[in-house]
């Protein structure tokens, strides 16, 4: 595959700039910072990297100072244009983020899931066996999973161990559970998603996201430890498949979802007339909800 075709800096309208789903979101602290900056300097000093697209540009480096340009009332901002594909604009994202701001461990987690999906899309023999497959990465490859994990042991002193639990985390949470850990009141711990890790249940993994998410809970320990309580409720059977359910209703995207409600639809009108005329408990219906999937 060809590398990227960079142009050189010139400007461009905010207006002009499209903003996509992100891996990261924007740190209203980062941002009051950069405000802070622009208001001293008079604009931004490093260009934005933006992708050329059939219908203008859109963003693959630069949120913050995007954001930040916007609620400076900045017209224009100084940006590298690139001609790419979908995957290197997801590379160059990732390989910004990483080199650049420190990221959370949550952070961490999401860009080494999306570097392992690219690595492994690159490396298709790479993804065939889980045994082999880190054997298979090439530590000396500069772009490999192992090397990129390697890097990240070293930034967070953590072992590599650690860090093939934290692509682990990445790759099972769905970006509803990523909203909700990053909404948190008080900041996710690699201990946290270390325990996200180990979960063998769906249900306790959403649990522990919306404990967090709300504020319910400190730390993913303490869910975990609620849950095995003397006396706590045992989910049944019901309730279990229920929870399969949402989780998979939640992980597809618009189309999917729109495929399955007109497939089922007749079921589905009729399971909830039968709960509104019989005593059937709530628990034992899936309520199917449209999510904001494009949120974070």
């Amino acid at each position: 595959m060809p590398p990227p075709n960079w142009q050189k800096i010139q400007t461009l309208p905010v207006a002009d700039i499209q903003v996509e789903e992100r891996l990261r979101t924007a740190s209203p602290t980062a941002v009051a910072s950069i405000v802070s900056s622009i208001h001293e300097v008079g604009s931004i000093l490093q260009p934005l990297l933006v992708r050329k697209v059939k219908d203008g540009y859109r963003l693959m480096d630069g949120l913050h100072r995007l954001t930040a340009a916007k609620e400076a009332g900045l017209e224009e901002v100084p940006v590298k244009v690139s001609e790419c594909t979908n995957d290197q604009a997801i590379r160059i994202e990732v390989d910004a983020n990483v080199a650049g701001a420190p990221l959370t461990p949550l952070d961490m987690a999401v860009f080494l899931a999306a570097h392992k999906e690219l690595y492994e899309r690159e490396n298709p023999e790479a993804a065939q066996g889980k045994a082999g497959a880190r054997g298979r990465w090439n530590a000396t490859d500069k772009m490999s999973v192992a090397s990129f994990a390697a890097n990240a042991a070293e930034t967070f002193g953590k072992g590599e161990r650690q860090i093939f639990r934290l692509i682990s985390v990445g790759e099972k949470l769905s970006k509803d559970e990523i909203a909700q850990l990053r909404d948190a009141p008080n900041r996710v711990q690699f201990k946290d998603l270390e325990h996200i890790a180990k979960c063998g249940e769906q249900t306790d993994r959403s649990a522990i996201c919306a404990a967090l998410g709300s504020g319910e809970a400190k730390s993913a320990k303490e869910v975990l430890a609620r849950k095995k309580a003397p006396g706590a409720a045992v989910q049944s059977t019901t309730d279990q498949q229920a929870a399969k359910i949402t989780d998979a209703w939640l992980r597809g995207s618009k189309a999917a979802r729109t495929q399955f409600a007109e497939k089922f639809r007749d079921e589905l009108l009729e399971l909830l007339q039968d709960a509104e005329d019989s005593d059937t408990p709530a628990s034992e219906v899936v309520m199917f909800q449209s999510h904001n999937r494009e949120a974070g």
